[in-house]
């Protein structure tokens, strides 16, 4: 049975991060970047050789140095060692605009972590770079490598005008791997269609072929981008352990939205799943929190946000509101059920005098015309 009911407020809602302050916010990591480049410490590019030779010398050690192979092999390729050139140039930075804009557009529940994340693996990243430089093999002297990209003269890469600038000492970690691995990531956890998820899972590999082909990375520079992904990822998920909510806005989208963003519903009964749904940590910790913080027992109502999934509206014993979004309704249900003192309930007139709404939000959720 389904009955519509008008969407109560929540407390403290967070709206899509308005895209000009996203765009600061990359210009600003840029310049973390830029700064860092450069104070280069004393010894900068001869501690780099140093240990760019230690890492191939480990790998050998190891008996897989298997760069010198593939280099040597990518260079007598033709018309795949240039596709393999731009490869490495430009497909990094347009998979990841390209999930940004998405994530941003489609899944702005999800976007948040995602951005966070990225944020913090770019700058654990270039902390290395500062204090841990590494020389790419292609510069190693004596080691016998082709550079590919700059023989082949490829626009937008080492040779060309457009990155005189870069920071050609920065080979540990691989941000090439680290962005496409975060790309892959951030599309998995948004629940992208399938057939994304699994292009972008070839193109990390294809990532990882490439640089290493390319003479621009060891393949331990790889183990270092997953790495830093991977302590983004958690600071992520340590950040958004609070209760969150998400104001929809047609006016701060890329562009105009082709459906109404909420589809507001509340429903006794979940679709039949053959197995039970999965309710994350993070999503227990939020509900906790909020628990601890606005006293117990919780009233928790799930309801449908359209696209976006569901979210569980949750009325503090002090009459205080916060929501948790979460996939689907099955999911509401399965983490109401979870947590301690955590009542299901319904808008009944019970669930409504419980909460504690003051004139001003009264004033917002009227309107408009209200407040003429």
């Amino acid at each position: 049975m389904t009955s519509t009911t008008s969407r109560p407020a929540a407390r403290r809602p967070l709206r899509r991060p308005r895209w000009w302050r996203e765009i600061a916010l990359g210009l600003a990591l840029f310049g973390v970047y830029s700064v860092l480049g450069g104070l280069a410490m004393p010894g900068h590019e001869r501690r780099a050789f140093a240990n760019g030779e230690d890492i191939l010398a480990l790998e050998r050690l190891l008996h897989t140095d298997v760069e010198l192979v593939v280099n040597h092999w990518l260079a007598g390729q033709g018309w795949l060692t240039v596709a393999a050139n731009y490869e490495y140039a430009f497909s990094y930075v347009a998979v990841t605009l390209v999930t940004l804009a998405w994530l941003y557009r489609r899944r702005p529940e999800r976007y948040r972590w995602a951005r966070d994340a990225f944020v913090v693996a770019n700058v654990l990243a270039i902390l290395c770079f500062w204090a841990y430089p590494v020389a790419p093999p292609r510069l190693l002297p004596d080691a016998g490598f082709v550079d590919t990209v700059r023989l082949g003269g490829t626009w937008g890469s080492w040779g060309s005008p457009m990155v005189d600038g870069a920071n050609q000492l920065a080979a540990m970690p691989s941000l090439h791997i680290g962005w496409a691995l975060w790309a892959s990531l951030a599309l998995s956890r948004a629940r992208a269609p399938r057939w994304a998820q699994t292009a972008s899972g070839l193109h990390v590999l294809l990532t990882l072929v490439v640089i290493v082909a390319t003479g621009n990375h060891y393949w331990l520079d790889a183990v270092g981008g997953v790495a830093v992904v991977w302590l983004g990822a958690l600071a992520a998920d340590l950040a958004r352990g609070s209760p969150v909510t998400w104001t929809a806005s047609a006016r701060q989208g890329l562009w105009p939205p082709l459906h109404r963003p909420y589809t507001v519903a509340v429903t006794d009964t979940a679709a039949e799943t053959s197995s039970p749904p999965a309710v994350t940590s993070a999503q227990r910790s939020a509900v906790r929190t909020f628990a601890a913080e606005h006293g117990t027992p919780v009233k928790a109502v799930v309801q449908r946000i359209g696209r976006a999934g569901a979210r569980v509206v949750l009325v503090g014993d002090d009459g205080a509101m916060g929501d948790v979004v979460v996939p689907d309704v099955a999911t509401g249900e399965a983490l109401i059920a979870a947590v301690a003192d955590v009542e299901a309930a319904e808008w009944d007139a019970e669930t409504v005098g419980a909460t504690s709404i003051g004139a001003r939000h009264r004033r917002r959720m009227a309107g408009p015309l209200a407040r003429r």
